[in-house]
C-alpha cells in the first residue's frame, strides 16, 4: 500500500477523471457545441464532503482525506495520478519510502503553517526577488570603456569650431 493523508487542499488528477464541460451555441447553425476537458479534482480536508474517513456524530463530526496510488490503497481511498507533495503525510511504510525519495526535490521546508508548502514557496520566491531587485545591477561589458572613449573623441572632432 502507498497511502497519504492530505494536510491542505490539493488539486489532484484522480483515477476517476473529473470532466468540465464548456458549452456554446454556434451562431450559424444555432446548435450547441460541447467540449469536455479533464481537470484536476479539488480535495479539501476542511470540506466534509471530501472526507474518506469520518468519525464522531452528526453534530461533532471530524474526518480526513486519504489518497493512494492507483490500486495500492483501501476501497474508500481516492486514487491519484502523479507524485506526492510535501503536504501529504505518509500513512504506511511504502508511502514513507516514496516520500523519502523526493527529499532532495523538496529541499525547502516551510517555517510555519501559513498556507502550507506551496504558499511558503511563493513567499520564499518573493523575498528572493525583493533581495535581487534591491541590489544595484553591475553589468560589465568587455571593451565598453574603450568604446565610450572613442565616442567622446568623435564628438569632439565633429563639433563645429566656434570663432570668437
Amino acid at each position: 500500500m502507498a497511502r497519504w493523508k492530505l494536510m491542505n487542499a490539493h488539486y489532484l488528477n484522480t483515477v476517476d477523471p473529473v470532466k468540465w464541460e464548456y458549452t456554446e451555441v454556434d451562431r450559424t447553425s444555432g446548435r450547441p457545441i460541447r467540449k469536455q476537458f479533464t481537470v484536476p479534482r479539488l480535495l479539501d480536508p476542511k470540506d466534509p464532503q471530501d472526507w474518506t474517513t469520518r468519525w464522531g456524530n452528526k453534530d461533532n463530526a471530524e474526518g480526513e482525506i486519504i489518497v493512494c496510488q492507483p490500486g495500492k490503497g483501501e476501497a474508500h481511498d481516492i486514487g491519484f495520478l502523479g507524485d506526492p507533495t510535501p503536504d501529504m503525510v505518509p500513512v504506511d511504510d511504502e508511502a514513507k519510502e516514496i516520500s523519502a525519495s523526493f527529499a532532495d526535490h523538496w529541499r525547502y521546508k516551510p517555517d510555519g503553517e501559513s498556507g502550507g508548502y506551496s504558499q511558503s514557496l511563493v513567499d520564499k520566491f518573493q523575498s528572493e526577488m525583493a533581495e535581487t531587485e534591491a541590489k544595484p545591477a553591475t553589468v560589465q561589458v568587455e571593451g565598453l570603456a574603450d568604446l565610450v572613449a572613442a565616442i567622446g573623441t568623435l564628438v569632439q572632432q565633429s563639433a563645429p569650431v566656434r570663432r570668437v
